[in-house]
């Protein structure tokens, strides 16, 4: 495997938008290349695409033996569920449904309800094959905002005044839609510098609340998923098979020096199908050492910046 943590799937994440095909690639990238994959609720019931993946013989196969364990689905209050509809059921009328343009639910018609429960109590039967781990998400009120606060810097405003107008406003904030808003208002539709902030603070601080310490998530920054062999997507290829193949790479570290040695453009070689190959020329061709887990926290501007990894 590529990555000894367990991987939170941050970029199904529904406010995306993804069609399915992208959703089933990246599902599949998670089980193949982490040590098992997290996701919340919402991710499940509200992005188009996944329930497909879990229904592939060869994702069954995988997470009821070697990867038994290995999918965990952490969220609010979840370690009871009885199953997704009740949850569904339960939560607050003003939650936003991503995969329907981000309505309210309160606001949704007859016929969209619908949509959405019929396609939760697919989930529910599909879930019960996979047997995931149930964990519930410690997360205050305020944990996204003072996530956002650390990550905040002085770098990504105009000036001092900007900055402390910034700090002072947004400290009643809570919610990501929340924050979404704000950013909105406050760069009066400077569409760069919004993206900017939601895809460098605001998106990475609400994703690290759902991991736990030794875990990543993933980012949109890794621009290679359209490199991915096919016969990962394939679903009557064992994942054990798919692993064997990237067995060089024991630890991410090994990943990160390469880029850092040869360039990010690199990386798509070896995960592509000469992944082998590709790696034993380059280690004979040069004098690489590989670093030890040790000097991990070392490297983590890089992992962060060239693979769009973030780890706890």
């Amino acid at each position: 495997m590529l990555f000894k943590e367990k991987i939170y799937l941050s970029n199904c994440d529904s406010v995306r938008g993804l069609d399915e095909q992208e959703i089933k690639k990246r599902v599949l990238i998670g089980l193949v290349f982490g040590n098992g994959i997290i996701t919340s609720p919402n991710i499940l019931f509200d992005t188009k695409g996944v329930s497909e993946v879990l229904k592939q013989k060869n994702v069954i196969k995988f997470l009821n033996e070697e990867g038994r364990g290995n999918f965990v689905i952490r969220g609010f209050n979840i370690e009871d569920i009885g199953s997704f509809y009740e949850y569904f059921e339960k939560l607050s009328d003003n939650y936003k449904v991503s995969s329907l343009g981000g309505k309210e639910k309160v606001t949704l018609s007859k016929s969209e309800l619908k949509e959405i429960r019929d396609n939760i109590k697919k989930l529910d039967t599909v879930i019960n094959n996979v047997h995931p781990i149930y964990e519930n998400a410690t997360i205050l009120k305020d944990s996204l905002s003072n996530e956002i606060k650390k990550r905040i810097t002085r770098e990504y405003f105009y000036n001092d005044e900007e900055f402390t107008e910034f700090l002072f406003k947004s400290q009643d904030l809570c919610s990501r839609s929340e924050w979404y808003n704000f950013i909105n208002d406050f760069l009066n539709n400077n569409v760069p510098r919004i993206n900017l902030f939601k895809t460098s603070i605001i998106d990475p601080a609400y994703n690290s609340l759902f991991i736990n310490k030794s875990e990543c998530f993933i980012q949109d920054n890794i621009k290679i998923l359209d490199k991915i062999p096919k016969k990962i997507l394939d679903g009557g290829v064992l994942f054990n098979s798919l692993k064997s193949e990237i067995e060089l790479i024991e630890y991410p570290i090994k990943a990160f020096e390469i880029i850092s040695t040869f360039g990010s453009n690199e990386l798509v070689k070896f995960i592509t199908d000469e992944a082998l190959g590709y790696m034993e020329d380059k280690i004979k061709d040069t004098s690489l050492e590989f670093f030890s887990r040790r000097n991990w926290f070392g490297l983590y501007p890089l992992l962060s910046q060239k693979m769009g990894v973030e780890i706890k």
